[in-house]
C-alpha cells in the first residue's frame, strides 16, 4: 500500500506541475497559431519542463497500473482502479493553479474534489 501511496504521490506532482507551468499566461497568450509562435513555445523551458513531466507523469500511470493489479481484490478492474485514483491529482491541480496562477475557487470545485476524494476512498476499500 506504501508504494500505491508514494505512486499517488509523484503521480500527482508530476500531473500539477506540468500543468500548471503550462498555464502560464505568458506562455498561452497571444497567437498560436502562427508558426513563429509555435516554434518559440516549444522552445520555452517551461513547455519543455512540462513535456518532460508529462512523460514521467505517464510512466507513474502505468507502474501504480501495476501496483494496483497485483492486488488480487483489485485486479480485475486495475487500469479503470487506477484512472480513477489518479483523477485525485485535479484536486491538486485547481489548488496549485489558485496559489501558482492566482486562479480562484469556488463551492463548487471544492465540492467536485470532496466526492472526487470520497470516490476513491469507496473503491479502494478492501472487502
Amino acid at each position: 500500500m506504501l508504494i500505491i501511496v508514494s505512486l499517488i504521490i509523484a503521480y500527482s506532482l508530476t500531473s500539477v506541475y506540468s500543468i500548471v507551468l503550462l498555464g502560464d499566461r505568458k506562455l498561452i497568450s497571444g497567437n498560436l497559431y502562427e508558426m513563429k509562435n509555435i516554434l518559440l513555445l516549444l522552445f520555452n523551458w517551461k513547455f519543455v519542463l512540462s513535456m518532460t513531466l508529462a512523460v514521467i507523469t505517464r510512466l507513474t500511470f502505468i507502474l501504480l497500473n501495476n501496483a494496483i493489479l497485483k492486488i488480487d481484490s483489485l485486479a480485475n478492474a486495475a487500469t479503470t482502479i487506477t484512472l480513477f485514483i489518479s483523477l485525485v491529482s485535479l484536486i491538486f491541480v485547481v489548488i496549485a493553479n489558485h496559489y501558482y496562477l492566482n486562479e480562484k475557487l469556488n463551492l463548487q470545485q471544492g465540492i467536485g474534489a470532496f466526492i472526487i476524494l470520497i470516490g476513491i476512498g469507496i473503491m479502494l476499500k478492501q472487502n
